[in-house]
């Protein structure tokens, strides 16, 4: 099959522990390389990336009616998820704190999905979205409109897709540990992990909804 002459999820796993462990983040061994993995089509992350987008103008103030109308103009609508739409029903502040934490760390996936589609170099384990992601992606205020976008996204290579997956996989072991065990690193951050490891697994992995994906390690 075509993963097994492109993508060695073993010697993936062999290259990733070496190199963590030499800039200071350990890797148990026994954590399993990944699955086989099945890509998603361009088309469908954009339009995931357009959603998230979208969703994130509610911790920025914008109007729920405003976000709503511009999801239905791009024909959006259909691709949120049962708890996406109640978003767009419910005002914003009076959402679960946590959703509210939910939906700021939106950012980080679609910075991530940006690095997935070349549109960017810079994916970390422990620094922050960058302010060039403004330049990026459709500007939702403007009512600029999706269908440029989602049309000419593409993937980065998928083996440089799965390597970091796999990186993020494993350093995410290391930023759990300490956060369980009270230990601090300034080369890992936790909840930047989580979330761009989130948007890798839904890239790699298309059997897998938004909402299904498991973070375990």
């Amino acid at each position: 099959m075509w993963f097994q002459k492109k993508i060695k999820p073993e010697k993936i796993k062999d290259k990733n522990t070496k190199q963590l462990r030499s800039n200071g983040i350990e890797v148990i061994e026994h954590l399993p390389y990944l699955d086989n993995p099945e890509f998603r089509e361009p088309e469908e992350i954009a339009r995931r990336i357009m959603v998230l987008t979208a969703l994130f103008q509610l911790h920025l103030q914008a109007p729920k009616d405003i976000i709503k109308k511009w999801l239905e103009e791009n024909g959006l609508m259909d691709y949120l998820n049962e708890e996406e739409l109640e978003y767009l029903e419910t005002e914003y502040s009076e959402l679960p704190e946590q959703t509210q934490i939910d939906i700021y760390w939106f950012v980080e996936a679609i910075w991530t999905f940006a690095w997935i589609g070349g549109l960017h170099n810079n994916l970390t384990l422990n620094t922050g979205v960058e302010d060039s992601l403004a330049s990026l992606i459709p500007n939702i205020a403007k009512n600029e409109p999706a269908e440029k976008f989602i049309s000419e996204f593409k993937l980065r290579n998928q083996v440089e897709i799965f390597e970091m997956l796999d990186k993020f996989y494993r350093a995410h072991w290391f930023a759990r540990n300490n956060n369980l065990t009270g230990k601090q690193s300034n080369k890992v951050d936790l909840d930047i992990i989580m979330e761009r490891r989130k948007a890798l697994e839904y890239t790699v992995y298309k059997e897998f909804d938004w909402n299904e994906i498991s973070l375990d390690t």
